[in-house]
């Protein structure tokens, strides 16, 4: 399976991990205005693409070690991680 998020899906996810930090847990309200300030820096930037880029290059790098596939060698079958060098 690949997931391969666009730029508002992955703006999406981080404003909801960022919204559940500031929401959730025991961040200083300094903390908080620095979460704050960072996701409004990031909105609709070309550095929001590059975060997207490395969140995909993250789950397909995640994917590729959680998965398996079978492989013939000499007459039998065997497994093989996805991606592992032949």
């Amino acid at each position: 399976m690949q997931v391969i998020l666009e730029t508002d899906e992955a703006w999406s996810l981080i404003s909801l991990i960022t919204s559940y930090v500031i929401d959730n847990s025991g961040v200083s309200q300094d903390g908080k205005q620095r979460i704050r300030g960072w996701r409004g820096e990031h909105d609709g930037t070309p550095k929001l693409e590059e975060l997207t880029a490395a969140i995909n290059g993250s789950l397909g790098s995640y994917g590729d070690e959680k998965t398996t596939r079978q492989i013939r060698k000499k007459g039998r079958f065997a497994k093989q991680a996805k991606g592992a060098a032949r």
